[in-house]
Formats: structure tokens, sequence, C-alpha cells
């Protein structure tokens, strides 16, 4: 059993020698090592010289060790390429500093350049071991060992952002119905994930493919009908196209190969990758649940908290009065002695540091724009809410109802998960003012989720995992398309109650819209009237994806604490709180 007297590396790097070997009495053996740790040698000459000779030592020299369990024995990680050599055997044994037990690394029968040293280890921390080395009887030098916690690649740090795909192309009227067969058989089937195997590739949170109806605008020109493919997913997207076209090639064929240029099965998938990155259709403005929460992230702390939940299951029911800290510290050492659960000692890797600087620069950058074109908005804005107050007045909200036949074409793509897709179509209003409001209006809405609204809360709704709004055929139509938890009518009703104003200031500008007032009154308010006008817009979603359909964004909120607490600083009424969470 380890003891955890709470040091970290950093704190041992600043103790003396005597101070060491006082921890090294009051600590006990703890578990013996498990798999790759970091070694950081101690020189006990305070804290900055310390810190400059074990990067020093650990850039030329010693990396760490790497224990083998099975075998009983460890490898060092030396030179500045970390080679695994210098073995040695691991076995409990009297500790020379004071006979009690501790972790022996024995160089004496395992090799022939070391076989005068002998090191000895105790867990000062879970996952943090502090080492004496003997030369000979001597004691010559200390070191800890502790789990990785690097900084995290490139790849992961990419990774952790999030972005919206979409692709959309027009398709020719004859192709319409053929295309249309081809979602609903994928739906009746539940085939959707084998003509276009989502979990096949890398980083995909949800993704979708709707068909978009062919629709007439206030000129009575056509719009025509679109396949549009929208996928929620780790960054790059350059990344996902390719792995798009080549796991997913063939299902695209069906798809967009009725689209005017989409290259045929001869042609490269760099073809099709050039067509598809042609094609996409950026988000006005777009949503995501938790900033930084990627994929791979998700699985790994949902794992966690299985895996934490099946050792507590195990223990059964702790007596009454047992001791928050002790239950925890359990724990720790349970997840400790798990190779596979080793990255939970590490904490999520961040955004890159470009994406840092750029969101860095938006979020000052539109304020600072705003105040240089003051004086033009303070004479612009009067004008624009008597010209708003006009329109609102000639507005004719729609008095259509969803007929039954599309309600139960809907239905018949709801309520399969834990969570739904919704995809709705709008028509902008008539006129360029109408477009230019709705622009302004996506554009706040999206300063506001990039940087306010990105952790856990859309203005107080929680239960929506990405959103995003775009335009299409030139600006005249408007998707909107989310992933949410629950059934639709709990999320309308989430809506209207929490941000019937934010509803009120993006649709409103979509035709047949419940009457407004000053852009955000009334409007969603009409709770029956902002139901049917929904419900009239949404469209089949009939071939959509989760990568965890079983988890609400409180479930990953909860996996997401519980990896933070699990080796974090907590006092004794955080470590009850922590320990409530299973």
């Amino acid at each position: 059993m380890s003891h955890d007297t709470g040091a970290d590396v950093d704190q041992l790097m600043a103790l003396s020698r005597p101070a060491l070997d006082d921890l090294f009495r009051m600590s006990r053996a703890g578990g013996i090592p498990v798999g790759e740790t970091r070694g950081t040698v101690l020189v006990a000459r305070g804290a900055m010289v310390a810190k400059v000779a074990a990067r020093w030592a650990r850039l030329l020299a010693w990396k760490g060790k790497v224990f083998d369990a099975e075998r009983g024995e460890l490898r060092n990680r030396v030179t500045p390429l970390g080679v695994r050599a210098i073995r040695a055997k691991v076995y409990r044994g009297a500790s020379r500093l004071d006979n009690g037990e501790c972790t022996v690394l024995d160089y004496s029968r395992t090799s022939l350049l070391a076989h005068w040293i002998r090191d000895e280890i105790r867990e000062v921390k879970p996952g943090v071991y502090l080492g004496i080395v003997y030369w000979g009887r001597r004691k010559v030098l200390n070191f800890a060992l502790s789990y990785p916690g690097s900084p995290a690649p490139a790849s992961a740090r990419r990774a952790s952002q999030q972005i919206a795909v979409t692709i959309g192309a027009t398709l020719p009227p004859e192709r319409v119905a053929e295309v249309q067969e081809v979602l609903a058989e994928a739906h009746r089937r539940g085939t959707g994930g084998e003509f276009l195997p989502f979990a096949e590739l890398a980083g995909v949170h949800f993704a979708r493919v709707v068909l978009v109806p062919e629709e007439k605008d206030h000129a009575g020109q056509t719009m025509p009908a679109s396949i549009v493919y929208m996928s929620e997913v780790d960054a790059p997207m350059d990344a996902h196209l390719a792995d798009l076209v080549g796991k997913a090639g063939s299902g695209l064929e069906k798809v967009f190969g009725h689209c005017e240029g989409y290259p045929p099965p001869r042609e490269p998938d760099a073809t099709r990758v050039a067509w598809l990155r042609a094609h996409a259709v950026p988000s006005s403005a777009f949503y995501v649940n938790t900033v930084g929460r990627g994929l791979h992230r998700i699985r790994q702390e949902d794992r966690l908290r299985e895996a934490i939940q099946e050792f507590l299951d195990q223990r059964g029911a702790e007596p009454a009065g047992a001791d928050p800290a002790q239950v925890r510290a359990a724990i720790q050492r349970y997840v400790t002695g798990r190779p596979d659960l080793a990255w939970a000692r590490a904490g999520p890797a961040p955004p890159t540091l470009r994406w840092r600087m750029r969101e860095a620069a938006h979020l000052v950058g539109v304020p600072l724009a705003a105040i240089a074109l003051l004086p033009v908005i303070l004479i612009g804005l009067p004008v624009w809410v008597v010209v708003l107050r006009r329109h609102e007045r000639r507005d004719v909200p729609s008095r259509e109802r969803p007929s039954p036949d599309h309600v139960a074409r809907l239905a018949a793509c709801e309520d399969f998960a834990t969570q739904n897709p919704f995809t709705a179509v709008g028509l902008v209003k008539y006129g360029r003012f109408r477009r230019a409001t709705l622009t302004g209006v996506l554009f706040a809405v999206d300063y506001g989720v990039r940087h306010f609204f990105n952790r856990g809360s859309l203005a107080g709704v929680k239960t929506i995992h990405f959103a995003r709004w775009l335009f299409i055929d030139d600006r005249r139509r408007v998707i909107f398309a989310s992933n949410y938890d629950g059934s639709l009518e709990s999320y309308m009703d989430d809506f209207i109650d929490k941000v019937a104003w934010g509803l009120n200031a993006v649709f409103s500008n979509g035709h047949g819209y419940p009457r407004t007032r000053w852009l955000v009154r009334d409007g969603a308010e009409d709770e029956l009237a902002f139901k049917h006008y929904l419900r009239c817009h949404q469209l089949p979603t009939q071939v959509w994806y989760s990568a965890y359909d079983a988890l609400t964004t409180r479930n990953l909120d909860t996996n997401a604490r519980i990896r933070a607490g699990l080796f974090g600083e907590l006092g004794p009424a955080e470590t009850r709180a922590w320990l409530a969470l299973f």
C-alpha cells in the first residue's frame, strides 16, 4: 500500500538531501511501477539548480526506466535517444536506509557496467516514486520516477479542435428520386454506417446526409435540390476529407456521383478530395458544447469512469464513516496500477498555439473594429431600427401546419439513441435588408459561441452537443443543424424557455416565422406557432451517426470532472463531491 505524502516531482526537486531521506523514511513501498516512467535526477541543491540539472541530465544521459512486470525487471532509458539498456532485477526488499520495505532495483546480477549499483524506491504519492542510488554501500544520489505527463504531440493538440464540415452539391432533377431511394433504403435497413462507414473515420463525433428539396424563391426562381453531407469532426479538415474518400468512396459515389463534375471511380482519390473541398460550405456560426473535448478524449474518459466504477463495485459498499480521502487514494492506486490508464495522470491536450493565437486575435479584433466603426454604427443603428419595424409590421406569419405524413417521416428518424439530430432549412425573407440583418445576427452568434458560450452551455441550454447555421443557394436559404439530447419536444421547450429572444433574432429573418417586435420580442413566445414553424421546415435526417450515442452532454461533463479530479489537488469537501460523481 502506498502512502500519499502529497509530494510531487517539483516539490522533490526543492528538498535538501536530509529532507529527501526523511521523506523516504516516512513513505511506504507502494506499488511496483508498471511500464514506462519518467526519470528526474534530484541533486538537492535548491529548486532552480535542481531543475536545470534535471533537464540537462534527461536531455543527455538518463530519461527514466521501463518496468516489465512479467519478468520482474527493468531497463533504463539512456542517451539522448532514450535507448533501453542497463537491465536490473526488480523485487521487494529491506532498505539500507531504515530496514523498512522498499522496492529494490538490483543491477548486481544483470549488468557488468552497473553491478555495483543498487537503487531503492518508495511511492511518495500515487504514481510518484522517490529513489536512492547506492554505489556499493554508499548513498550517492536521489532520483524521482513518475508516469509520463509529457506534452501531447501536435496531432493530438490539433485533434482537440472540433470543426464543422459541410459538403453541398446540386442534384439534377432527374436524379433526385434515385438519391431519395438510396437514403430511404439506408434508413430502412439501418445501414447508414455501411455505405458511409462513419465509425471507421478518424475523429468523427456526428455525421449526417440529408436531401434538401427543391424550392422556389421570392422571385419565383427554382432553387434546385441538393445533397448535403455534414459532420462534426476533430481537425484538420483535409485529413477528414482524405479519410472520407479513402474509406467511404463507394458511399460517396452513391450520393455525390449524381452531381455535376463528381470524379468517376477511375480518377485518383486526390481528385475527389479536391472536388469535396471545392463544394465545402462554410458555417456562418458553429456552436461546440465544450471546445477542446476531442473524440479520443471522450472515449478515454468514458473508459476511465467505467474502470473506476467497476473497481468500486468490486470493493462493495464502503463502511459508514469511511475516510473519503482513503477511498480516493485507493482509486488512485488502482488507476496507477493499470498501464492502460496511464494517460489519466496527464491533463488533456491543449489546442495548438496557432489556434489559440488566432482565437485571441479574433476575440480582441472584433471589438476593436466595432469601436473604430462606432460613429457609423451610432448613425446607422436608429435607421436600421426604423426599417426593421417597418418590415416586421409587413411580415405575414405562416399559418401552415405540418401534415401527418411529414410528421410521420420525421418521427421515423428520431429517438433511436440518447441523442437526436435536428436539420431544418428555411427561405430567408425577401430583400437585402433581411439578408444583411441575418448575416449580422449570425456573425454576432458566432462571436458569442466562439468565445463565451463554449463551455457546456448555449445561453442556458446545456443539451446541445453541436449546432451550426449556414447559408445555401446564394444566401436565399439557411440550414440549421444540431445534435441534442432527449426528445424534440423537450429540445424545443428548452429553447423557448431559455433563449426565445435568441431564436427570434435568428429565425425571425426566415419567411413565415411568427411575428416579432424589435427583432427579439414575441415570435417564439407563441409556442404552438413556433413549433409548427419548426416542424414544417424540418428535414428527415435519414442517415445519421453518433460516435457516442449513449452519452449525454451531462455524462461527458461528469467523465471530464472525474478525470480532472482523479489526481488533482482536492480538499475534504471537494473529495466528497468527487466521489459522489460515481
